[in-house]
């Protein structure tokens, strides 16, 4: 079986597309959105930066299945500690604070 490999050109699309995202981030940053939509927006961004330098940069798109197994596993936990960071996050100040109790 032949070694499957990214082309250069591929390679100079990916980091024109990260370029891209990184124009486009900045510039909604300075967009005028409400409420969390900067972070939600900002995190959509980060994640398909991610994955596009995880996928072709990191050659994880021509890697065998037990590779792409423990990226899988990696982004479940990393989702995991996200939502329980989140829960902690949003939940502060539901319970009043009673100083000496």
């Amino acid at each position: 079986m032949a070694a499957r490999t990214i082309s250069p050109r591929t390679h100079v699309v990916v980091c024109a597309a990260l370029i891209a995202l990184t124009v486009v981030t900045v510039g909604v940053s300075f967009a005028p959105l409400a409420g969390i939509w900067h972070s939600v927006v900002g995190m959509a961004i980060a994640v398909c930066k991610a994955s596009l330098v995880v996928l072709f940069f990191m050659h994880v798109l021509v890697s065998p299945r037990l590779t792409w197994a423990v990226i899988a596993v990696a982004c479940f936990w990393l989702a995991i500690l996200f939502v329980l960071t989140m829960n902690d996050y949003f939940s502060r100040g539901m319970l009043p604070y009673t100083p000496g109790h």
